[in-house]
Protein backbone atom coordinates (compact mmCIF):
# COMPACT_ATOMS: atom_id res chain seq x y z
CA UNK A 1 0.00 0.00 0.00
CA UNK A 2 2.81 2.36 0.85
CA UNK A 3 4.67 1.44 -2.50
CA UNK A 4 1.46 2.25 -4.25
CA UNK A 5 0.76 5.65 -2.37
CA UNK A 6 4.13 6.79 -3.45
CA UNK A 7 4.03 6.04 -6.92
CA UNK A 8 0.45 7.58 -7.33
CA UNK A 9 1.90 11.09 -5.51
CA UNK A 10 4.97 10.60 -8.03
CA UNK A 11 2.26 10.81 -10.79
CA UNK A 12 0.04 13.18 -9.47
CA UNK A 13 -0.30 16.74 -11.34
CA UNK A 14 1.07 19.86 -9.18
CA UNK A 15 -0.65 22.63 -11.40
CA UNK A 16 -4.08 22.07 -10.18
CA UNK A 17 -6.30 20.20 -7.33
CA UNK A 18 -7.58 17.32 -7.98
CA UNK A 19 -11.26 16.83 -6.73
CA UNK A 20 -12.28 15.63 -3.21
CA UNK A 21 -13.49 12.29 -2.94
CA UNK A 22 -14.00 11.33 0.50
CA UNK A 23 -13.90 13.08 3.75
CA UNK A 24 -14.24 11.45 7.28
CA UNK A 25 -14.52 13.32 10.60
CA UNK A 26 -13.89 12.12 13.87
CA UNK A 27 -14.74 14.17 17.25
CA UNK A 28 -11.69 12.94 19.46
CA UNK A 29 -11.30 13.75 23.61
CA UNK A 30 -8.37 13.32 25.95
CA UNK A 31 -7.48 14.25 29.29
CA UNK A 32 -4.94 17.15 29.96
CA UNK A 33 -1.92 15.65 32.07
CA UNK A 34 -2.55 19.04 34.99
CA UNK A 35 -6.24 20.13 34.73
CA UNK A 36 -6.41 24.09 33.68
CA UNK A 37 -7.80 26.65 35.80
CA UNK A 38 -9.52 29.20 34.18
CA UNK A 39 -11.79 32.11 35.00
CA UNK A 40 -14.47 30.15 33.45
CA UNK A 41 -14.25 27.10 35.49
CA UNK A 42 -11.54 24.12 35.56
CA UNK A 43 -10.76 22.02 32.76
CA UNK A 44 -9.56 18.22 32.85
CA UNK A 45 -10.48 17.24 29.10
CA UNK A 46 -10.53 18.81 25.71
CA UNK A 47 -12.29 17.72 22.08
CA UNK A 48 -11.63 18.54 18.81
CA UNK A 49 -12.88 17.54 15.20
CA UNK A 50 -10.37 16.12 13.35
CA UNK A 51 -11.06 16.13 9.44
CA UNK A 52 -9.53 14.18 7.02
CA UNK A 53 -9.91 14.95 3.11
CA UNK A 54 -8.81 12.39 0.40
CA UNK A 55 -8.27 13.61 -3.50
CA UNK A 56 -9.14 11.55 -6.80
CA UNK A 57 -5.22 10.79 -6.95
CA UNK A 58 -5.15 9.60 -3.50
CA UNK A 59 -3.44 12.29 -1.65
CA UNK A 60 -4.13 12.87 1.86
CA UNK A 61 -4.77 15.69 4.03
CA UNK A 62 -5.83 16.76 7.50
CA UNK A 63 -7.68 19.52 9.42
CA UNK A 64 -8.75 20.61 12.89
CA UNK A 65 -11.70 22.05 14.79
CA UNK A 66 -11.38 23.32 18.31
CA UNK A 67 -14.35 25.03 19.18
CA UNK A 68 -14.97 26.29 22.85
CA UNK A 69 -18.49 26.95 24.24
CA UNK A 70 -17.39 29.59 26.26
CA UNK A 71 -15.22 31.02 23.76
CA UNK A 72 -16.70 30.92 20.45
CA UNK A 73 -20.37 29.91 21.62
CA UNK A 74 -19.86 26.52 19.66
CA UNK A 75 -19.42 22.94 20.70
CA UNK A 76 -17.45 19.72 19.12
CA UNK A 77 -20.64 18.46 18.29
CA UNK A 78 -22.10 22.17 16.19
CA UNK A 79 -18.66 22.00 14.41
CA UNK A 80 -18.67 18.26 13.06
CA UNK A 81 -22.87 19.22 12.02
CA UNK A 82 -21.85 21.76 9.87
CA UNK A 83 -19.40 20.04 8.60
CA UNK A 84 -21.18 17.33 7.77
CA UNK A 85 -24.70 19.08 6.63
CA UNK A 86 -22.98 21.99 4.66
CA UNK A 87 -19.33 22.84 4.77
CA UNK A 88 -17.92 19.06 3.16
CA UNK A 89 -20.55 18.68 0.74
CA UNK A 90 -19.94 21.82 -0.82
CA UNK A 91 -16.31 20.82 -0.69
CA UNK A 92 -17.01 17.28 -2.40
CA UNK A 93 -19.01 19.34 -5.27
CA UNK A 94 -15.80 21.00 -6.21
CA UNK A 95 -14.05 20.27 -9.38
CA UNK A 96 -11.10 22.36 -8.25
CA UNK A 97 -11.74 23.20 -4.33
CA UNK A 98 -8.74 25.82 -4.13
CA UNK A 99 -8.43 26.48 -0.50
CA UNK A 100 -9.10 30.36 -0.76
CA UNK A 101 -11.97 29.91 -3.48
CA UNK A 102 -13.51 27.36 -1.00
CA UNK A 103 -13.11 29.60 1.87
CA UNK A 104 -15.47 32.21 0.04
CA UNK A 105 -17.91 29.05 -0.76
CA UNK A 106 -18.17 28.51 2.62
CA UNK A 107 -18.52 32.09 4.01
CA UNK A 108 -21.22 32.81 1.63
CA UNK A 109 -22.96 29.35 2.01
CA UNK A 110 -22.99 29.66 6.23
CA UNK A 111 -22.19 32.51 8.60
CA UNK A 112 -20.41 32.01 11.41
CA UNK A 113 -19.02 28.46 12.35
CA UNK A 114 -15.51 29.30 11.86
CA UNK A 115 -13.82 26.66 13.16
CA UNK A 116 -15.48 24.37 11.14
CA UNK A 117 -14.47 26.34 8.79
CA UNK A 118 -11.08 26.86 9.68
CA UNK A 119 -10.86 23.05 9.77
CA UNK A 120 -11.69 22.39 5.95
CA UNK A 121 -9.13 25.00 5.09
CA UNK A 122 -6.25 23.91 7.07
CA UNK A 123 -6.70 20.50 5.05
CA UNK A 124 -6.88 22.07 1.68
CA UNK A 125 -3.62 23.70 2.39
CA UNK A 126 -2.19 20.69 3.46
CA UNK A 127 -3.68 18.54 0.03
CA UNK A 128 -2.22 21.64 -1.92
CA UNK A 129 0.95 21.80 -0.39
CA UNK A 130 1.70 17.83 -0.60
CA UNK A 131 0.62 18.25 -4.54
CA UNK A 132 3.01 21.03 -4.79
CA UNK A 133 5.55 19.43 -2.70
CA UNK A 134 6.20 22.46 -0.44
CA UNK A 135 5.12 23.44 3.22
CA UNK A 136 2.07 25.44 3.84
CA UNK A 137 3.90 28.74 4.92
CA UNK A 138 5.48 28.76 0.91
CA UNK A 139 1.57 28.94 0.00
CA UNK A 140 1.52 31.70 2.88
CA UNK A 141 4.44 33.62 1.32
CA UNK A 142 6.80 32.14 2.58
CA UNK A 143 9.27 31.66 5.89
CA UNK A 144 10.64 34.95 7.74
CA UNK A 145 11.71 32.53 10.50
CA UNK A 146 12.50 29.26 10.92
CA UNK A 147 11.65 28.80 14.67
CA UNK A 148 10.07 30.70 17.59
CA UNK A 149 10.15 30.81 21.53
CA UNK A 150 7.50 28.93 23.03
CA UNK A 151 5.58 30.41 25.67
CA UNK A 152 4.51 27.96 28.69
CA UNK A 153 0.48 28.95 30.74
CA UNK A 154 0.20 29.14 34.54
CA UNK A 155 -3.42 28.56 36.03
CA UNK A 156 -5.34 30.51 37.96
CA UNK A 157 -3.49 30.59 41.11
CA UNK A 158 -0.92 31.85 43.45
CA UNK A 159 2.52 33.24 43.01
CA UNK A 160 4.00 30.24 44.84
CA UNK A 161 2.02 27.97 42.43
CA UNK A 162 3.18 29.73 39.94
CA UNK A 163 6.97 29.78 41.05
CA UNK A 164 7.09 25.58 40.72
CA UNK A 165 5.90 25.59 37.61
CA UNK A 166 8.37 28.35 36.43
CA UNK A 167 11.27 26.76 38.04
CA UNK A 168 10.58 23.34 36.63
CA UNK A 169 9.75 24.95 32.84
CA UNK A 170 12.53 27.17 32.80
CA UNK A 171 15.41 24.20 33.58
CA UNK A 172 13.42 23.16 30.14
CA UNK A 173 14.27 26.41 28.42
CA UNK A 174 10.93 28.11 28.56
CA UNK A 175 11.84 31.64 29.45
CA UNK A 176 8.26 33.26 28.59
CA UNK A 177 4.91 32.81 30.83
CA UNK A 178 1.51 33.47 30.47
CA UNK A 179 -0.55 34.00 34.20
CA UNK A 180 -3.54 33.13 33.86
CA UNK A 181 -6.02 35.60 35.76
CA UNK A 182 -9.79 36.78 36.65
CA UNK A 183 -11.03 34.07 39.27
CA UNK A 184 -8.87 36.05 42.39
CA UNK A 185 -9.56 39.71 43.87
CA UNK A 186 -7.47 42.12 41.74
CA UNK A 187 -5.47 42.93 44.67
CA UNK A 188 -3.93 39.61 45.28
CA UNK A 189 -3.75 39.51 41.26
CA UNK A 190 -1.01 42.64 41.83
CA UNK A 191 0.78 41.00 44.51
CA UNK A 192 1.11 38.13 42.58
CA UNK A 193 3.00 39.72 39.62
CA UNK A 194 5.09 42.14 41.89
CA UNK A 195 6.41 38.66 43.74
CA UNK A 196 7.03 37.03 40.31
CA UNK A 197 9.12 39.76 39.61
CA UNK A 198 11.06 40.13 42.22
CA UNK A 199 12.39 36.74 42.14
CA UNK A 200 12.64 36.55 38.22
CA UNK A 201 13.45 40.04 37.71
CA UNK A 202 14.34 39.96 33.47
CA UNK A 203 15.04 36.49 33.47
CA UNK A 204 11.39 35.27 32.48
CA UNK A 205 9.05 37.59 30.21
CA UNK A 206 5.55 37.22 31.84
CA UNK A 207 1.91 37.92 30.52
CA UNK A 208 -1.30 38.89 32.29
CA UNK A 209 -4.80 37.17 30.69
CA UNK A 210 -8.02 38.01 32.39
CA UNK A 211 -10.06 36.22 29.47
CA UNK A 212 -12.85 38.35 29.86
CA UNK A 213 -12.76 38.08 33.85
CA UNK A 214 -12.86 41.81 34.87
CA UNK A 215 -14.73 44.86 35.06
CA UNK A 216 -13.69 48.09 33.35
CA UNK A 217 -13.39 48.71 37.01
CA UNK A 218 -11.12 45.92 38.01
CA UNK A 219 -9.18 46.14 34.92
CA UNK A 220 -8.16 49.54 35.77
CA UNK A 221 -7.22 48.72 38.81
CA UNK A 222 -5.01 45.88 37.91
CA UNK A 223 -3.16 48.15 35.42
CA UNK A 224 -2.63 50.76 37.77
CA UNK A 225 -1.26 48.54 40.66
CA UNK A 226 1.14 46.96 37.55
CA UNK A 227 1.86 50.45 36.08
CA UNK A 228 5.22 49.73 36.98
CA UNK A 229 6.07 46.31 35.81
CA UNK A 230 7.60 44.11 33.36
CA UNK A 231 4.37 42.89 31.91
CA UNK A 232 5.10 42.35 28.41
CA UNK A 233 1.01 42.75 27.49
CA UNK A 234 -2.21 42.23 29.29
CA UNK A 235 -4.74 39.98 27.35
CA UNK A 236 -8.36 40.35 27.29
CA UNK A 237 -9.27 42.33 30.59
CA UNK A 238 -12.98 43.32 29.84
CA UNK A 239 -15.65 41.24 27.96
CA UNK A 240 -15.00 40.60 24.33
CA UNK A 241 -17.69 43.30 23.23
CA UNK A 242 -16.46 46.36 25.18
CA UNK A 243 -14.43 47.74 22.86
CA UNK A 244 -14.78 51.28 24.39
CA UNK A 245 -13.62 49.83 27.55
CA UNK A 246 -11.03 48.46 26.12
CA UNK A 247 -9.82 51.49 24.46
CA UNK A 248 -10.52 53.90 27.74
CA UNK A 249 -7.93 50.91 29.27
CA UNK A 250 -5.41 51.40 26.72
CA UNK A 251 -5.24 55.22 26.45
CA UNK A 252 -2.43 57.33 28.14
CA UNK A 253 -0.72 53.93 28.88
CA UNK A 254 2.63 52.27 27.59
CA UNK A 255 1.56 48.94 29.42
CA UNK A 256 0.19 47.20 25.58
CA UNK A 257 -3.45 45.73 25.88
CA UNK A 258 -4.25 42.45 23.59
CA UNK A 259 -7.24 41.63 22.27
CA UNK A 260 -8.29 37.97 22.62
CA UNK A 261 -11.75 36.86 22.44
CA UNK A 262 -12.62 40.31 20.74
CA UNK A 263 -10.68 39.04 17.87
CA UNK A 264 -12.83 36.89 15.60
CA UNK A 265 -13.43 37.49 12.22
CA UNK A 266 -11.78 40.53 9.76
CA UNK A 267 -14.59 42.98 10.81
CA UNK A 268 -13.70 42.32 14.43
CA UNK A 269 -10.37 43.41 13.39
CA UNK A 270 -10.63 46.43 11.72
CA UNK A 271 -13.26 47.39 14.48
CA UNK A 272 -10.80 46.68 17.22
CA UNK A 273 -8.58 48.60 15.12
CA UNK A 274 -10.41 51.70 14.41
CA UNK A 275 -11.23 52.04 18.45
CA UNK A 276 -7.34 51.52 19.07
CA UNK A 277 -9.07 49.37 21.27
CA UNK A 278 -5.70 47.58 21.33
CA UNK A 279 -1.79 46.99 20.62
CA UNK A 280 -1.55 43.25 20.17
CA UNK A 281 -3.73 40.80 17.93
CA UNK A 282 -4.29 37.27 19.70
CA UNK A 283 -4.94 35.32 16.61
CA UNK A 284 -5.67 31.76 17.07
CA UNK A 285 -5.68 29.47 13.65
CA UNK A 286 -8.79 27.76 14.27
CA UNK A 287 -11.03 30.67 16.48
CA UNK A 288 -10.57 32.82 13.34
CA UNK A 289 -11.42 30.42 10.68
CA UNK A 290 -8.16 28.84 9.38
CA UNK A 291 -4.72 29.97 8.21
CA UNK A 292 -5.80 32.04 4.84
CA UNK A 293 -8.41 34.40 7.49
CA UNK A 294 -5.96 34.73 10.10
CA UNK A 295 -3.49 36.13 7.47
CA UNK A 296 -6.36 38.79 6.82
CA UNK A 297 -6.46 39.18 10.52
CA UNK A 298 -2.38 39.91 11.02
CA UNK A 299 -2.34 42.28 7.37
CA UNK A 300 -5.12 44.37 9.62
CA UNK A 301 -2.59 44.16 12.42
CA UNK A 302 0.43 45.27 10.14
CA UNK A 303 -1.71 48.45 8.59
CA UNK A 304 -3.04 49.91 11.92
CA UNK A 305 0.58 49.77 13.57
CA UNK A 306 -0.75 46.18 15.48
CA UNK A 307 1.73 43.23 16.74
CA UNK A 308 0.35 39.90 16.45
CA UNK A 309 0.59 37.37 19.22
CA UNK A 310 0.21 33.41 17.94
CA UNK A 311 -2.02 31.71 20.67
CA UNK A 312 -4.18 28.53 20.99
CA UNK A 313 -7.56 27.25 21.74
CA UNK A 314 -6.49 23.77 23.54
CA UNK A 315 -5.07 22.07 20.42
CA UNK A 316 -4.13 19.22 19.05
CA UNK A 317 -0.88 19.06 16.32
CA UNK A 318 -3.03 19.68 13.37
CA UNK A 319 -4.09 23.13 14.40
CA UNK A 320 -0.37 24.18 16.18
CA UNK A 321 0.86 22.89 12.84
CA UNK A 322 -1.09 25.24 11.01
CA UNK A 323 -0.67 28.05 13.17
CA UNK A 324 3.03 27.61 13.16
CA UNK A 325 2.95 27.58 9.20
CA UNK A 326 0.95 31.10 9.61
CA UNK A 327 3.65 31.85 12.22
CA UNK A 328 6.31 32.02 10.45
CA UNK A 329 5.26 34.72 7.66
CA UNK A 330 4.10 36.99 9.78
CA UNK A 331 6.29 40.29 10.04
CA UNK A 332 4.57 41.73 13.29
CA UNK A 333 5.00 39.24 15.75
CA UNK A 334 5.34 39.75 19.63
CA UNK A 335 9.09 39.62 21.13
CA UNK A 336 7.46 37.04 23.16
CA UNK A 337 7.07 33.21 23.64
CA UNK A 338 4.10 31.97 21.28
CA UNK A 339 1.63 29.20 22.21
CA UNK A 340 2.85 25.73 20.79
CA UNK A 341 3.00 24.05 24.13
CA UNK A 342 -0.59 22.87 23.69
CA UNK A 343 0.19 18.93 22.70
CA UNK A 344 2.63 19.18 25.52
CA UNK A 345 -0.26 19.44 27.56
CA UNK A 346 -2.38 16.67 26.80
CA UNK A 347 -2.32 13.21 27.79
CA UNK A 348 -1.87 12.04 24.34
CA UNK A 349 -2.03 13.14 21.13
CA UNK A 350 -2.00 11.58 17.60
CA UNK A 351 0.41 13.55 15.87
CA UNK A 352 4.23 14.04 16.03
CA UNK A 353 3.48 17.81 16.60
CA UNK A 354 5.52 17.95 19.53
CA UNK A 355 8.53 16.37 18.27
CA UNK A 356 9.10 20.24 16.87
CA UNK A 357 9.37 21.58 20.41
CA UNK A 358 12.58 21.48 22.23
CA UNK A 359 14.34 23.59 25.04
CA UNK A 360 11.49 26.23 24.99
CA UNK A 361 11.95 27.06 21.19
CA UNK A 362 9.31 25.26 18.18
CA UNK A 363 10.71 24.21 14.94
CA UNK A 364 9.51 24.74 11.56
CA UNK A 365 9.46 21.07 9.51
CA UNK A 366 10.63 21.44 6.24
CA UNK A 367 8.09 18.27 5.00
CA UNK A 368 5.45 19.42 2.41
CA UNK A 369 1.77 20.57 3.65
CA UNK A 370 1.19 21.26 7.24
CA UNK A 371 3.98 19.52 7.78
CA UNK A 372 3.44 16.45 10.41
CA UNK A 373 2.23 13.43 10.43
CA UNK A 374 -1.16 12.08 11.73
CA UNK A 375 -1.08 8.50 12.79
CA UNK A 376 -4.68 7.62 11.84
CA UNK A 377 -5.59 4.17 13.99
CA UNK A 378 -4.43 6.73 16.96
CA UNK A 379 -7.19 9.23 15.73
CA UNK A 380 -9.62 6.23 15.31
CA UNK A 381 -8.72 4.92 18.79
CA UNK A 382 -9.31 8.38 20.38
CA UNK A 383 -12.90 8.86 18.42
CA UNK A 384 -15.84 9.36 20.20
CA UNK A 385 -17.79 9.71 17.02
CA UNK A 386 -17.31 10.00 13.41
CA UNK A 387 -18.80 10.07 10.05
CA UNK A 388 -17.42 9.84 6.27
CA UNK A 389 -18.74 11.54 3.65
CA UNK A 390 -18.01 10.66 -0.40
CA UNK A 391 -16.37 7.74 -1.78
CA UNK A 392 -15.43 4.58 0.80
CA UNK A 393 -11.66 4.25 0.17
Amino acid sequence: MTTERTRMAENISTMTMAPVIAAEVFEIEVAFVTPYKLSTGTLTATRAVLLKLTDADGVEAWGEANPNEAFTGESSGDAARALKEALLPAVLASASPEPGRIDAVLDALLPKHLCAKGAVSMALLDLLGKRLRVPVATLLGGTLRNSLPVLWPLNNGTAEDDIRVIDERAAQGFSSFMLKMGASPVRDEVRRVATLEARYGKRVALIADANQGWSRDEAREFLDGVSGSQLAFVEQPVVKDDLEGMALLASGRTLPISADESVVGLAHAAQIAAHRAASVFSIKSSKNGGPLRAQRIAAVAEAFGIRCYMNSMLEFGITQAASLQHAVTIRNLVDFGHAYMSTLRLAEDPTDFSSFVRDGVVHLPSTAGLGIQVDESHVRRLAVDSFILGAQR
